[in-house]
């Protein structure tokens, strides 16, 4: 049984690392043969992998890419919230990508003013979004983020620049990554694509469903299962995350206005102004 197990997982290693399988199946599985396991040998080997693991998961990253996405390709619905504050999911596979696209979705008891002025804090997004360690802006114009590895993985980073615009009353904010702006920091990883869009819809009676959606290839040679096996929890975790400090005041946004909002908005503060009135209005 776990010889089966080891086998199946020497076989989704890439086969660059085809000595590594063997290795694996020859220690763990000795006892097929009539062997007995050196535990010393096994101790070492183990500690090898790991280590070749490791560097192959923390190496440079490979050219940024710039994935066209099909919307033709039909979502696979995950959870499903049925109450307002639950996220539902969905997961799609992407063409000529081995990484997939998530989206989760979720409606709060909140005006839509609290969730922009929340997306543009670009100091504190560490606070709620999945596996972010730190954040900031970088040059007046871009947005800087750090996220946390899962051992072996490296922590990555990412320089992102927003763009918001309105349709259909949804208010679209859409980042991507800008490579090279920032010097990049020791033992990290670039990320080579990022592609996240949040769509933000205020209701009638004073809520707002926000829609999130991401696409990100985390780069370093990380195999495609254990980036999707991440990413996949990025949207529930990153939505109830707001959700929670939202509800729990974390930021006083009391006396808030839309000209608190940075100048990525310039383009659509007019009708955002609009818009977000009707909201108001509309809640009385």
């Amino acid at each position: 049984m776990v010889c089966a197990m080891l086998a199946t997982f020497s076989r989704r290693l890439p086969k660059r690392w085809l000595g590594w399988r063997r290795i694996i199946t020859a220690h763990f599985c000795a006892h097929h043969f009539g062997e007995k396991i050196n535990v010393r040998s096994l101790f070492l080997t183990t500690v090898t992998l790991l280590t070749a693991l490791s560097l192959s998961f923390t190496a440079n990253s490979s050219d940024l890419k710039a994935t066209i996405i099909n919307d033709n390709i039909p979502w696979k619905a995950g959870k499903v919230g049925d109450e307002i504050g639950e996220v539902s999911t969905w997961r799609r596979k992407v063409e000529g990508a081995d990484v997939q696209q998530f989206r989760g979705e979720i409606i709060i008891p909140q005006p839509a003013l609290h969730v922009l002025l929340t997306l543009d804090n670009s100091e504190d997004l560490s606070d709620w979004v999945f596996h972010c360690q730190k954040s900031d802006r970088a040059l007046n114009q871009y947005v800087y983020m750090e996220y946390s590895g899962i051992w072996p993985v490296a922590d990555r980073y990412v320089t992102l620049t927003n763009k918001a615009s309105i349709k259909d009353g949804v208010i679209n904010i859409k980042s991507t990554n800008v490579p090279d702006v920032v010097p990049a920091p020791k033992g990290m990883v670039q990320i080579s694509e990022f592609n996240n869009l949040f769509e933000v819809t205020p209701l009638p009676n004073g809520n707002t469903k926000i829609r999130f959606t991401t696409f990100v290839d985390l780069s370093g040679g990380l195999p495609s299962w254990i980036a999707n096996m991440v990413s996949k929890s990025a949207p529930k975790v990153t939505l109830s995350e707001m959700r929670d400090l939202l509800e729990s005041n974390h930021w006083d946004y009391s006396n808030a206005s839309i000209d608190d909002l940075t100048s990525s908005f310039d383009p659509i503060r007019d009708e955002l102004k609009n818009l977000l009135s009707q909201q108001l209005t509309a809640a009385e």
